[in-house]
């Protein structure tokens, strides 16, 4: 029988969080699917951290193995928001978690999973075909709904996906719930998928890729298409079997092509969300913008010179005060606080104040730099997936729906770097 070391159970883990999660959903549906993703979220990572913590001291490996910069960014990232919370006018709020769940607790968990899977987790261990299941079946949910299905009775009553922001406030889509949402895991699918298919020949992978692609284009969510294309642009002329001369030519070349893309913007006034471009280009932000989120963006950063360093505490935007007010079709209007900046960095300012969101990005972009040196057949599809995300979220929003796909491939990005450092070491000794 194999031995079940520190390393297995992080594949565990892994292997709970591409399926159960993602694909749980309550006899509810949408109605409380973000309490059901908090409630799994929670039960998979309480289980998971007490086990490898213990395997990890029956091995003697808790203290032996050596942190680097990374795992204390993040050290200092968590103990500054728990700062922001203490010392929050709203401190039960930012402790607890408000009406996204989103709190201290939260974060702690995020951050314990990001430092133990850093340290313990292994790419070896973590079967590359199960977010492509995962991911498959996303997407035939979301096709049903295009079609006006309501598969495993998501929806409540008679409403559908073709009355999103009509008979209902918002979109929910597949079984991730909120559209954004949706799309910022899609984007990730299609981010992780695509390396893999493309630099070690799983051609299988591109059929689960292409649908991603093809969901979150017929959904409209920008976010998604946007993590997408930013995942390509940035990680694709690394893969290609050219030398160093011909990677640096792509490099080029798509530099060229997205300074094309914007000289065509800024030149041609065109409709629809490129014409939003186009005045944003030429400095005309008018609130409707990006389906409100211009609006919700400058409202949010009025807030941050109030505290600029500790912010109003985590998951605490919704007690500041700002609301939403937005006119529907049949000429009904509604008015709903702003819970979320539709950003997660500026989220993470305000809620959390600005050193945490240095310390979160430093880590982040030292992972990121590290991972570009390592040779390792998984690092490739990671960097790729956390590139996506984090491009989706600069228009989106985070929630126990998709962060956690977040510090996961944070993570395990940053054992796949210590590793390939410590296969250096031992080559040249």
């Amino acid at each position: 029988m194999k031995k079940w070391d520190a390393s297995r159970i992080c594949g565990v883990y892994l292997i709970l969080m591409y399926s159960l999660f993602p694909l749980a959903v309550s006899p509810k549906g949408y109605q409380n699917i973000v309490e059901t993703k908090f409630a799994v979220f929670c039960v998979l990572t309480a289980l998971f951290l007490p086990a490898v913590i213990t395997c990890a001291v029956r091995e003697k490996a808790l203290l032996r193995r050596k942190w680097d910069a990374v795992q204390y960014l993040i050290l200092a990232y968590w103990g500054w928001s728990l700062l922001s919370a203490l010392c929050s006018p709203w401190r039960r709020t930012a402790l607890l978690g408000g009406d996204r769940l989103d709190g201290m607790i939260t974060i702690t968990l995020y951050c314990a999973v990001f430092l133990l899977l850093s340290l313990y987790g292994s790419a070896a261990r973590f079967p590359f075909w199960l977010p492509a299941a995962a991911a498959g079946i996303l997407c035939l949910v979301a096709v049903l709904q295009f079609f006006d299905r309501n598969p495993l009775g998501l929806y409540p009553g008679a409403l559908r996906w073709s009355g999103r922001e009509r008979e209902y406030n918002g979109a929910f889509l597949s079984l991730i719930g909120n559209a954004d949402l949706t799309a910022s895991v899609l984007c990730t699918g299609f981010a992780f998928l695509w390396p893999l298919a493309l630099w070690k020949g799983r051609r299988f992978l591109w059929l689960p890729a292409a649908l991603c692609l093809a969901v979150l284009a017929a959904s409209g969510i920008r976010a998604g298409l946007v993590g997408a294309a930013a995942s390509v642009c940035l990680c694709l002329p690394a893969l290609l079997p050219v030398g160093k001369t011909g990677k640096r030519l792509a490099w080029a070349g798509i530099g060229l092509l997205c300074a094309a893309a914007l000289l065509t913007l800024y030149l041609l006034p065109l409709s629809g969300p490129l014409g939003e471009l186009h005045a944003l280009l030429h400095g005309q932000a008018e609130d409707s913008f990006g389906s409100g989120r211009i609006y919700i963006w400058k409202n949010v950063w009025r807030l941050v010179p109030e505290r600029p360093l500790l912010g109003g505490g985590a998951d605490t935007l919704g007690e500041r005060g700002i609301a939403f007010v937005k006119a529907l079709p049949d000429g009904s209007v509604i008015r709903r606080a702003v819970d979320c900046a539709h950003c997660e960095p500026l989220n993470i300012l305000v809620n959390q104040g600005l050193p945490s969101l240095l310390l979160l990005a430093s880590a982040w972009l030292l992972i990121l730099v590290r991972s570009f040196r390592n040779p390792s057949h998984a690092a490739p599809a990671l960097r790729s997936a956390l590139i996506a995300y984090t491009a989706a979220s600069f228009f989106g929003i985070g929630t126990t729906a998709n962060a956690p796909f977040f510090w996961i491939l944070l993570g395990m990005l940053s054992a796949e770097n210590t590793k390939a450092i410590d296969n250096q070491r031992f080559n040249v000794i």
